[in-house]
């Protein structure tokens, strides 16, 4: 129980998380989270055992996550999110499209409308493949993201972004599914793995779908 948590058990539970390859309830092996995530997930636990104490009466003489983050920092258990400043090249971008123009015949993803798509908008490819017929304004040239990211309250936080440039027109070409009002109807991670294909394949060297968003805002 909540009010049994100690210091010792946060850090048990760090190091299990970090160091990954332990397995839950249902026997599944677990795979291992980055300091960072670690970080994010006791400052949930924090937030928490604050409340717990006014909303349930669980009152906890000291918050065991503040005194467990000096032991977590010292084995580097927590940490803060590495900054990259990786950007696609122009020489990449055109082998990225050239490679999937050259494959579109026998893909489902438009890869490459995806990708410019990613450019203009700073979106991620979760975001991307969120997007709503329902959702755009003709008049204004705008979508909305439902449920946009964010560090404590994603839920009902809707977001009117421009379709700048040729997005509009990327979006208009794209076709509608019937049964599906999603603009891009495809997993999120297909296309993130798709994007890390065509760069091993190409031999462009460290690059992610999410650096499509260093050059969108630079």
């Amino acid at each position: 129980m909540a009010r049994n948590l100690t210091a010792t058990d946060v850090i048990e539970n760090a190091r299990r998380r970090v160091q990954g390859n332990h397995m839950n309830a249902k026997a599944h092996i677990i795979p291992p989270c980055a300091p960072a995530t670690m970080n994010v997930e006791l400052g949930f636990v924090s937030e928490l055992l604050k409340l717990a104490g006014p909303m349930k009466g669980v009152k906890l003489a000291t918050d065991p996550v503040a005194e467990a983050r000096p032991v977590l920092r010292l084995f580097k258990l927590v940490g803060k999110s590495k900054q990259r400043d990786r950007r696609p090249t122009a020489d990449e971008l055109q082998r990225l499209h050239e490679h999937y123009t050259a494959a579109a015949w026998r893909s489902v993803i438009p890869m490459s409308d995806i990708i410019t798509f990613a450019i203009l908008t700073a979106k991620r490819e979760s975001e991307i493949t969120r997007l709503q017929w329902f959702d755009l304004d003709t008049k204004n040239r705008t979508a909305m993201l439902r449920d946009a990211k964010h560090p404590r309250s994603k839920i009902g936080n809707h977001r009117t972004f421009p379709l700048l440039g040729d997005a509009w027109a990327l979006v208009q070409r794209q076709p509608r599914i019937e049964g599906d009002d999603r603009i891009f109807p495809f997993n999120s991670k297909s296309v993130g793995t798709s994007f890390t294909r065509a760069c091993s394949d190409l031999g462009i060297v460290d690059l992610c779908f999410h650096d499509l968003r260093h050059e969108a805002t630079s």
